[in-house]
């Protein structure tokens, strides 16, 4: 009679086996190169608050985009730095650069929803791609390979943004929570289930977002617009994933590990507004982990070393493999060897963070 840590270990396993099976195989081992549409007119939108720097850097890089038809949209949103002072000092020099400016109001506090839909209602093209002003493109097909996901009738792009490296402990966390909720919701996307992406590399039409009641929903919240605009409006037959590594757009990487912590708490006040099956997709996930690893520790507790071997080899020949693979194809780098500890570490870190976003909530976008 096997005991009942290795039934519980079993069960666990069934069920990760599935979500690496029939969604993140998909991203690990399948077509990974697309073919470039240079034709279709977009309008790329980016919401920008006190980011004069980087702005500077990240606009001649888009006007380099090999792109017959396209313009950059910046909403200036109530800056208090020198930004619109270099959107106005930049646009003799870009004709396709179009500043938007918001004026600061004390009476008002919203978060990045509004900023977008002025971007939106701005653009001169039906289709939109959107990115934050810390990114900067992996090619110049950055918009070509995008806009390539609008064939067949697609109403919605969903693309990866890796975190650059730098050095501490900061970043190795944030480039492989980046990369494993990329992998997460790439694969879902791909096995047609698609419930988010990211705003630093994401396109739709805009009839999308005001078909979405995108300009009103969801105002009270102070970030992840995106995600919950693609949670309402994607489904498996408007929804089609890039992920060519062309088309990657780089997000630099967050300065310090308080930073990180903040931006990461805030994801969790708009996960709870997703859709009830993906929040019962998403929840089974880690708890499956927790329930594999909980009941393997156990029987090696019990020096159940036949069961646990089982267990062991399963995770090392079936599961990380996939992982690793999919991790290596959203350029995790060296981090994708290091995702089984990381993994382990995860598992405590993610509901600790979760109980203090409960606790004390996030009050701001920026």
């Amino acid at each position: 009679m096997w005991p009942i840590e290795f039934q519980v270990m079993l069960g666990a396993l069934v069920v990760l086996l599935a979500y690496h099976a029939l969604m993140f195989a998909r991203l690990a081992f399948g077509k990974r190169t697309a073919q470039p549409d240079r034709d279709l007119p977009i309008s790329v939108v980016i919401c920008a608050r006190n980011e004069a720097r980087t702005l500077e850097e990240l606009i001649p890089l888009l006007m380099q985009q090999d792109h017959r038809a396209f313009e950059v949209v910046v909403v200036n949103d109530r800056s208090d730095d020198d930004t619109w002072e270099i959107l106005q000092w930049m646009k003799p020099r870009y004709p396709l650069l179009k500043p938007v400016n918001i004026q600061a109001d004390e009476r008002f506090n919203y978060g990045k929803k509004i900023a977008l839909g002025v971007g939106v209602r701005s653009a001169s093209h039906p289709h939109v791609l959107l990115t934050d002003a810390d990114c900067i493109p992996a090619s110049t097909d950055w918009i070509a390979l995008m806009a390539s996901g609008f064939r067949d009738g697609r109403k919605i792009v969903i693309g990866h943004s890796p975190y650059a490296k730098s050095p501490g402990l900061g970043s190795v966390l944030e480039r492989y929570d980046g990369a494993i909720k990329a992998m997460q919701f790439l694969g879902f996307a791909q096995a047609g289930i698609p419930y988010m992406g990211v705003g630093r590399n994401l396109g739709y039409a805009s009839d999308v977002f005001f078909g979405s009641s995108g300009p009103q929903k969801h105002n009270h919240l102070m970030s992840g617009d995106d995600d919950l605009l693609i949670n309402a409006a994607a489904r498996k037959g408007n929804t089609a994933v890039v992920a060519d590594p062309h088309s990657f757009m780089t997000t630099r990487p967050t300065p310090d590990l308080p930073t990180w912590i903040r931006r990461k708490r805030r994801h969790y006040t708009t996960a709870v507004h997703y859709r009830f099956g993906h929040q019962v997709l998403l929840m089974l996930l880690p708890l499956a982990r927790l329930v594999f690893w909980s009941a393997l520790i156990m029987l090696l507790l019990r020096q159940r070393w036949v069961e646990s071997a089982i267990g062991l080899g399963a995770q090392l020949l079936l599961l990380q493999p996939v992982a690793i693979a999919a991790l290596r194809r959203l350029q995790a780098g060296a981090i994708a060897w290091l995702a089984l500890p990381l993994e382990w570490l995860f598992l405590l870190l993610d509901p600790l963070l979760y109980a203090s976003t409960i606790l004390v909530k996030p009050k701001r976008w920026k």
